[in-house]
């Protein structure tokens, strides 16, 4: 049997529904089978089981010889980053420079924009 891919909750029901009825179980069948109830199974085959515990998910598609597995999606290289990014660090700063050159540089590369995203010149 193929690889039948689960991208959204409804997809395993829909899965499960159609080996059992290829298999010519009825839901009462499947539920007695698996240990939970045929209103589990109904919910799960509808896409209303959203809530479902996995030891029952398991244990469902176990009754009708499917199993679940885990493939890692992106390279686990790749970092995990949540929420803002880091900012990169900025340049250093310039060793001899006027006022203004530390103060355009502190400004550009430390200071918070309140304008930004307003279409006007930053500090202006």
């Amino acid at each position: 049997m193929e690889d039948l891919p689960v991208t959204i909750s409804r997809q395993a029901g829909i899965y499960v529904r159609s080996v059992r009825e290829q298999r010519g179980l009825t839901r009462r069948e499947l539920a007695e089978a698996a240990g939970v109830s045929e209103r589990l199974i109904a919910s799960l085959e509808l896409g209303d089981a959203t809530g479902i515990r996995l030891d029952k998910l398991l244990c469902i598609c176990g009754a009708v010889g499917l199993s679940l597995f885990m493939r890692q999606a992106e390279p686990k290289d790749a970092p995990i980053t949540v929420g803002k990014k880091p900012r990169p660090k900025p340049p250093k700063p310039p060793q001899s420079a006027s006022y203004e050159e530390h103060l355009q540089y502190f400004l550009e590369n430390f200071a918070i924009n309140p304008r930004e995203g307003t279409g006007e010149q930053p500090w202006q």
